[in-house]
């Protein structure tokens, strides 16, 4: 039986032992890789369109052209950038399909599966798109707001008077509210998933409406939580990797006992298509940013080598290297499933724990005979169990 939840630190402290679970890894890993391949298609696209050299990017950058490019191009702008966004949104409903596998447990669900948080997490993707673009769109109505401030201004001698006048009230408050919104837009990467899965009907508004607030009535925990979460999922992130370089090594090894060399070479062959001299690579295999103390696998690259095999083992290597980044934000957002349970508890009193699961109701296995009759589905108003009013 699940432990009941104490809604404090002590519900987050597990996060990335629970995070090791094959469904949760699974079901990041597919969103993780189809964010990657919307962003590369896109960035490769707008690439194109503004007339660079494609090919020496892609022998710079590879799969992982994580690059802050400026485009000349307003065209090429609006699809990369469009590329940045769907991209976040599928790794959003990625942290969305962990969190719900968090949540219904919590509410005493063990059993769903990495499909059908794979098949909710398309589903709410809508969800998570329309709150996303509330946000926006409210920020872009009170920057709206500023610059028909700012026309006001442009009136002869009128327009210094009103600008100074309201300066405090309303515009000091307006702006204030607008930072708010800044923060919350950056915050709902983290939080937005989980507070959609908490909510049983996908509505964006209530999504947004229960990840304003708990900005503002926990900020302070929730920071703290969330510091954990992220240095949890870093460092416990590097020993998943440490774990998978080992496991590659010792099935490589094995496999050479009875092949020779064929092993070792594709397995090196197939690291010569990939980056794994990228910063972000370096950053996966080391403990902490700052810290020199990881291992490399640069040195075991085969120079040379365009065979299809070579290719197909590249593609496997890199889903290998996924899941490791699946396991660090599968970490990142239990915590946060966590985290919002424990704050909602908090702030409103409520406990989603007490919440019956959307997906699992208990069946009647093989009754005795002296046990009740099941219930009639087609005369739900009929109790035939002595426990039941």
């Amino acid at each position: 039986m699940l432990q009941s939840p104490r809604y404090n630190f002590t519900d987050i402290l597990a996060a990335p032992a629970r995070a090791l679970s094959a469904r949760r890894i699974l079901a990041m890993t597919v969103f993780l890789l189809f964010a990657l391949l919307v962003y590369n298609a896109f960035t490769y696209l707008a690439l194109t369109i503004a007339g660079e050299r494609v090919g020496l990017i892609w022998d710079v950058y590879g799969l992982l052209p994580f690059v802050w490019f400026t485009f000349q191009s307003w065209l090429a702008r609006i699809v990369f950038y469009a590329g940045i966004a769907v991209s976040g949104l599928s790794v959003m409903a990625g942290l969305f399909s962990v969190a719900i596998i968090e949540i219904e447990e919590i509410r005493g669900n063990r059993f769903l599966s990495a499909r059908k948080a794979i098949a909710l997490g398309l589903r709410r993707f809508g969800q998570l798109f329309s709150a996303e673009l509330a946000i926006v769109l409210a920020l872009v109505f009170l920057v709206g707001a500023g610059a028909l401030l700012g026309l006001i201004t442009r009136i002869p001698y009128l327009g210094e008077w009103i600008f100074a006048i309201f300066f405090v009230l309303p515009n000091f408050l307006v702006s204030m509210l607008a930072m708010l919104v800044v923060a919350v837009l950056a915050i709902s990467v983290l939080l937005l998933p989980a507070t959609a899965a908490a909510e049983r009907h996908g509505q964006a508004f209530s999504a947004i409406l229960e990840t304003f607030s708990t900005i503002i009535r926990q900020p302070v925990r929730w920071v703290g939580y969330t510091a954990y979460a992220l240095v949890s999922a870093k460092v416990f992130g590097f020993v998943y990797a440490y774990a998978a370089y080992r496991a590659i090594q010792f099935l490589v090894w094995t496999a050479s006992i009875g092949g020779g060399s064929v092993p070792v070479d594709l397995v090196r062959s197939g690291l010569a298509h990939l980056p794994v001299r990228s910063q972000f690579a370096q950053f996966v295999f080391n403990v902490f940013p700052g810290i020199d103390w990881g291992f490399s696998i640069s040195r075991r690259i085969a120079t040379g080598g365009e065979s299809a095999s070579g290719y197909l083992m590249a593609a496997m290597l890199f889903v290998c290297f996924a899941t490791i980044v699946a396991y660090m934000l599968s970490v990142v957002a239990t915590a946060q499933a966590r985290t919002y349970v424990a704050l909602r508890f908090r702030k409103d009193n409520y406990a989603i724990d007490a919440e019956k699961p959307l997906f699992f109701t208990d069946e009647w296995v093989n009754p005795s005979p002296h046990d009740p009759e099941p219930p009639d589905p087609a005369n739900p108003d009929r109790h035939d169990s002595p426990n039941k009013p």
